[in-house]
């Protein structure tokens, strides 16, 4: 793979785990090949009429559907470019929460064109590679890279009642209906992640932190399980930040979680009637709060229950990069 070139074009500003797992990937390729980021329009015309370098030891990277347009431009004049499209999370899931549903439509339309384009799908998950293929059919070119980390995890503590959630009120993340979940009050929970807190949203027993500078840090002396309710996410880096915590992790049953390789102690019903879900003794108690119970009384060790999800996680990063790049 020597003297190969990446570039990667990404014309908007990029935030927490998404701004790390690009600058992860920057450094793992620039151990043998050049690195180098288009941020503007103008750049990329530059780029886009430039031929200093055979084309098949050049590969574009891109991050959104948005760049559909400037993707068709590049195959018009340089056809043999290999592009990947990293599939980080459902931008169609995302937009739609914020009832911008013609953008919406145009996620799905400019990633029909880029598949027709023959662009590599990179997904995250292979929640994010089913979703797509129901939308899109076959991916013509695809491939999974999750978000590891090459090294052994610590320990997992055993569930003590003491709960976390991450993200803010009024987003994907859906913290209002994990809370309502939790109205008993039985389990301390601690936010991380929100802007404000709505006084309807006040609870004696929900700990507030807001956006915290190492979220690893706080969930190793706060808590002992994540919960996630997630509905948009590929591979949500706060599950390795919360494993590296020493946390476990639950989930939900559905998507981005369904093919996760997650033990079902350790997942709850979106809907607490389904047939699969575990009954709780109280009909007023919500699904997650039955689990919950059911593992604080158990007592489980997450990493021995959880054996495919540790190896998963603690798998090499380099390596899996370049089994996509290869």
């Amino acid at each position: 793979m020597e003297g190969k070139r990446y570039i990667i074009i990404h014309f908007w500003p990029t935030y927490g785990g998404f701004h790390k797992r690009i600058e992860m990937l920057i450094d793992v390729l620039r151990k043998k090949s050049t690195v180098e980021r288009i941020k503007t329009p103008v750049a990329f015309v530059r780029f886009l009429m430039k031929r200093s370098q055979p084309e098949k030891s050049v590969y574009v990277l891109i991050y959104t559907s948005l760049m559909a347009p400037f993707i068709l431009a590049l195959r018009l004049l340089r056809p043999s470019l290999p592009i990947y499209y990293m599939v980080r999370g459902d931008e169609v899931t995302y937009v739609k929460h914020a009832n911008r549903h013609f953008r919406a439509f145009v996620a799905v339309a400019f990633q029909r064109l880029m598949n027709a384009l023959g662009c590599h799908f990179v997904f995250a998950s292979e929640d994010l590679r089913v979703l797509f293929e129901k939308r899109l059919g076959k991916a013509r070119k695809s491939h999974v890279l999750p978000n590891t980390i090459g090294k052994r995890l610590p320990d997992i503590k055993s569930f003590d009642g003491r709960v976390a959630l991450v993200g803010d009120f009024d987003s994907i993340k859906a913290i209002e209906r994990t809370i309502k979940r939790l109205s008993s009050g039985k389990f301390e929970v601690h936010l991380y992640g929100n802007r404000s807190l709505p006084e309807k949203w006040q609870r004696s027993w929900l700990h507030v932190h807001g956006v915290v500078n190492d979220l690893s840090l706080c969930l190793r002396t706060d808590c002992s399980l994540v919960i996630l309710q997630d509905s948009s996410a590929g591979f949500p880096n706060v599950i390795v930040e919360a494993l590296e915590a020493g946390c476990g992790v639950m989930v939900h049953r559905e998507f981005p979680f369904q093919y996760l390789p997650i033990n079902d102690k350790w997942r709850f019903s979106l809907n607490s009637s389904n047939k699969n879900s575990y009954k709780s003794k109280n009909e007023h108690e919500s699904n997650l709060e039955s689990v919950l119970d059911r593992l604080l009384q158990e007592r489980r060790d997450f990493k021995q229950g959880n054996q495919e999800l540790i190896q998963l996680i603690e798998s090499d990063w380099e390596e899996r990069v370049w089994q996509v790049f290869s």
